[in-house]
């Protein structure tokens, strides 16, 4: 066994858990277009008031306010977006799994292992 392969790909090699070697092209599951902002630019986020108090003088607001979606960093708009399903990880080609992919895998597969056996021991 190689030393240098990631933790992850080690398991899969040794303890496969059904990814599929299917040969039909894989989508991605992650949009590259961002999603539409929640707030409009400008408005004030609500629920940090007590964190930062309203300002005795209106013109200087200090309450955060959003930005327009083109202010942040692009992680911030990965937030937004769904991870994968245990369905499509199932469907997705071992070789085209990231490591970020198959660390989901086995937790919705260990997940799904554990309600089974609450449900056994009626739990």
């Amino acid at each position: 066994m190689n030393s240098s392969q990631p933790l992850l790909r080690r398991l899969l090699i040794h303890r496969p858990l059904h990814l599929s070697t299917s040969t039909t092209t894989s989508t991605a599951h992650y949009s590259s277009t961002p999603p539409p902002s929640a707030m409009k630019s400008g408005t004030p986020i609500p629920g940090l008031t007590s964190i930062y108090p309203p300002s005795k003088d209106p013109s200087n607001p200090t309450a955060p306010t959003a930005l327009p979606r083109s202010d942040y960093p692009s992680w911030v708009s990965a937030l937004a977006e769904a991870p994968p399903t245990l369905a499509k990880l199932r469907n997705m080609k071992m070789e085209e799994a990231t490591d970020k992919d198959m660390r989901r895998y086995l937790k919705l597969v260990r997940r799904n292992l554990i309600k089974e056996n609450n449900a056994i021991a009626g739990i």
